[in-house]
């Protein structure tokens, strides 16, 4: 008998499950260094264009990439700038927002009495108990507001630094992902390498395009119904439109609750029906035009990876998990054995019907009697 016997299905399912723990457990604790990495990569890739530009002009590699760099913390600058001067302005109806949210919780407050009998003593003694607890752990709170702060501002810090560096160490990088396999696969390597740069750059770059595009019409909509702090609004939700799925809910909330605070009823309805038309052009002609990618992915891996990604990362993730299911289907497509796991995180060709499940049991009962000559 041999020493060893061959593993079984349970070994390599304990093995896959114990690499996806592991894999999501260092996710989860090493966030704090791979959130900016890997936004740093992310922009890396898509400054590699401007990158060789200066470098064909004769620049060296370095100041290359510092070039870059500064050119996209300018625009990321006026960005800032122009969404500050807004929030600045908008702070002065702050008080109009809390007095109407104060009276929405004193309706919702007196539709609770009424609907299910409920003493108002009882409900009162309720929320005084919730105030209490809430102001018992407002220490917790601020420390927690505090460091969130503290977090994003040290991500402004290091997010460009590495994003330089990567510039400048990328031929570096390449050759280690070459030489880290056989040398029979470098080709292979390469061609993944490319695939990845292709699609990231496309991605990113689209995102970009489609947040413009999404603005100028948000923001000529609200314009058209005179909403105040049209500009503000539009930008916003043109930022949150990039999350699959609950962006555009986020957005349609924050800004019927802003407007219905300095605007008319009308006005209110109005900015909900802009919203879902710009958000179904969008959808439909946008998104598939600027940002369609040579890799598809479907609705279900999309919402799952921006929920796995919410829930590992927060906010970040649900940006960051949308390229990272591209770049792991590119190896999953580029992998033979990894083919299928490619073909679930892929959208269903439309040119090829389903086949019914008589007809599947017959493929497959074919097959077995291929496969196994003892079958009549």
């Amino acid at each position: 008998m041999p020493l060893q016997q061959p593993s079984t299905f349970y070994d390599k399912l304990n093995r896959s499950l114990l690499s996806i723990v592991l894999i999501f457990l260092i996710l989860f604790l090493a966030q704090h260094i791979l959130i900016p990495v890997s936004f740093a990569t992310l922009f890396a890739l898509l400054l590699v264009t401007p990158c060789n530009f200066f470098e064909r002009l004769g620049i060296k590699r370095g100041l290359a990439a510092l070039f870059s760099t500064l050119l996209f913390i300018l625009a990321g600058s006026v960005v800032l700038l122009f969404i500050s001067s807004q929030v600045v302005a908008f702070k002065n109806d702050l008080p109009k927002l809390a007095d109407l949210l104060l009276a929405g919780f004193n309706q919702l407050q007196a539709w609770v009495v009424r609907k299910f009998n409920i003493s108002t003593s009882s409900v009162d003694e309720f929320i005084n108990n919730a105030t209490t607890k809430t102001l018992s752990n407002s220490t917790n709170i601020i420390e927690t507001t505090v460091g969130t702060v503290s977090g994003a501002l040290v991500y402004l810090v290091l997010i460009p630094v590495y994003t330089m560096l990567l510039l400048y160490y990328r031929g570096l990088i390449v050759r280690f992902f070459v030489t880290v396999f056989h040398p029979k696969h470098t080709g292979s390597v390469m061609e993944v390498l490319g695939k990845i740069r292709y699609v990231i750059k496309v991605y990113v770059l689209g995102l970009f395009i489609e947040m413009g595009i999404v603005a100028v019409m948000n923001c000529a909509g609200f314009l058209i119904l005179g909403v105040k702090y049209a500009f503000l609004l539009g930008v916003i939700a043109a930022l949150l439109n990039v999350i699959p799925y609950l962006g555009i809910f986020t957005a349609c909330v924050i800004s019927l609750l802003i407007t219905s605070t300095t605007n008319t009823p009308g006005t209110v309805v109005g900015v909900g029906i802009v919203l879902l038309v710009v958000h179904l052009i969008d959808a439909n002609i946008i998104l598939p035009k600027v940002v369609g990618s040579k890799v598809k992915i479907n609705v279900l891996a999309t919402l799952l990876s921006v929920l796995v990604g919410s829930a590992l990362w927060g906010i970040a993730g649900m940006f960051l998990f949308i390229p990272f299911i591209a770049i792991v289907k590119i190896i999953f497509d580029s992998v033979e054995v990894l083919n299928p796991w490619g073909l679930l995180l892929g959208e269903e060709p439309r040119s090829v019907a389903p086949l019914p499940l008589h007809k599947w049991k017959k493929v497959f009962s074919r097959k077995n009697k291929k496969s196994n000559p003892a079958v009549k």
